[in-house]
Parts: structure tokens; C-alpha cells; sequence
């Protein structure tokens, strides 16, 4: 894996290590805005890897964190690790034409496990008693119960929700609460499903609109149908606004 790299290779990973670090000053800055550039970061390091490989993105990676930390010190230095290794997984799965369920799985997995590890680590650096996670469970159990069952109570599922399901969920919590490590990583897991989702959608479209050859997220009758329906709406929005200038200029 370590070898010299060439000229070019050089060129670009600096060219788009100077790019990561602007946005983080974007980041570290905005008062809006910041998730933004911080997408657009994961999208730097993603096409680093497809244009360059692993290697050179890991030395971009080094190279904007190093001068990141010259820059503005280190407060922003996890966030930038996170973004790289994101980019990282997702230059890795677009080059590699990974099926699509698959990235999500591993991204889900990646993800949560990275957040986890963090977070309990964080926790243990700084003496926070892990107490605080488990009274932050329950305070979330105590205010999404009442709601579930308000909405059960007005699709007329109440029966149905005082005498099986919220037993079961009562007995689920009751098991989670216990063992609330696992219960805290399958929730990240949970939460990681979609917004990897979001993730990979839109950095799959990022990197096809700048004329790398990835496997498309939406292919085949599916893809076809998401782009007529999002042609038909972009169609119809253009018809209304050209209706209400004629309508204003008529007035």
C-alpha cells in the first residue's frame, strides 16, 4: 500500500485537501448552512478515491487535518475525520459497484459503530456518568409512549394498542433499559438506515452530475419512474410560475 507517489497524484490530493479545509472553515464559522459544507467535504474525499485511489485519499485526508489544525486548532479535527472516512466508504462502494442494499448495511453498521465507540469514549475522557444516557432513554420512552398512543387512538387502534402492542413494547423497553448498551447501538443502527440513505443518494447523484461512471442508486423501472415523476414536477412547477406571470402581467 505505501509507495511514492507521483506528481499528479501530489497536485490533486493537496488541490482537494486546500478544498476539505475551506469548507471546514465554512463549517467552523457559518452560524447556517454548516451541513452543507460538511456533505460537500464527504464529496471531496469521495472523488478523491475515484479519481486517485485509497491511498492518495488517506494522504489527503492527513494533509487537510494537519492543516486544519495549524489553521484553527484542533476543535474541528473530528469532525474532518469523520468526513473523510465517510468519503473514504463511499469512494470505495461507488468504484467498486457495491450493490446498493449492501452500501446501506455497511453504512449503517460503519456508521453507528463509529458514533458509539465515540461517544462512550468522549463519555469516559471526560467523566460524564453513563446515568446521564439512561435517564435520557427513559425521557425519550416517557414522550414518544403518549404520542403512539394518541395516534393509535384516532386510527381506532386503541384496544389493539392497550392490549398487545404496548405490552410488548413496555416488555421490549423494560429489556432495553436493562441492557442499554445494546438498546443504544440499535437505536443508532436504526437511525443510521435512513440518513445513510439520504447520504449515498445524494453523493451518487454529486458524483454522476461530474461525469464519473458509478452504478446509478435508482436503476432499471424503479429509476425510470422516480425521474418521470420528478420530471413531471419540475414541469409542472415551471407551468404554474410561467401562469403567474402571465396572470401579473395581465393584472
Amino acid at each position: 500500500m505505501f509507495r511514492n507517489l507521483h506528481a499528479i497524484e501530489i497536485a490533486e490530493g493537496a488541490l482537494l485537501a486546500d478544498i476539505a479545509v475551506a469548507f471546514q472553515f465554512m463549517v467552523a464559522f457559518l452560524p447556517v448552512g454548516a451541513g452543507f459544507f460538511v456533505f460537500l467535504n464527504m464529496v471531496v474525499f469521495t472523488v478523491l478515491v475515484l479519481r486517485r485511489g485509497l491511498y492518495v485519499a488517506l494522504m489527503g485526508i492527513v494533509t487537510a487535518i494537519c492543516l486544519l489544525c495549524i489553521l484553527i486548532g484542533p476543535h474541528g479535527a473530528t469532525s474532518l475525520v469523520t468526513e473523510g472516512l465517510a468519503g473514504l466508504f463511499l469512494g470505495l462502494t461507488m468504484k467498486y459497484r457495491l450493490p446498493h442494499l449492501l452500501v446501506i448495511f455497511l453504512g449503517a453498521l460503519g456508521g453507528s459503530t463509529y458514533l458509539f465507540v465515540l461517544i462512550i469514549t468522549v463519555a469516559w475522557l471526560t467523566g460524564v456518568p453513563f446515568d446521564t444516557y439512561i435517564r435520557s432513554m427513559h425521557h425519550a420512552y416517557n414522550t414518544v409512549i403518549p404520542i403512539l398512543a394518541l395516534i393509535a387512538q384516532h386510527v381506532w387502534l386503541g384496544t389493539f394498542w392497550r392490549q398487545q402492542l404496548y405490552p410488548l413494547i413496555a416488555a421490549l423497553a423494560q429489556w432495553g433499559f436493562a441492557h442499554w448498551m445494546i438498546m443504544f447501538y440499535a437505536l443508532l443502527f436504526l437511525v443510521f438506515i435512513p440518513a445513510i440513505v439520504v447520504i449515498y443518494w445524494t453523493a451518487n447523484s454529486f458524483v454522476r452530475l461530474l461525469g464519473y461512471d458509478v452504478r446509478p442508486l435508482l436503476e432499471g423501472k424503479v429509476g425510470r419512474q422516480v425521474h418521470r415523476a420528478r420530471r413531471r414536477v419540475v414541469t409542472f412547477i415551471l407551468k404554474r410560475k410561467a401562469r403567474e406571470r402571465r396572470w401579473s402581467k395581465a393584472a
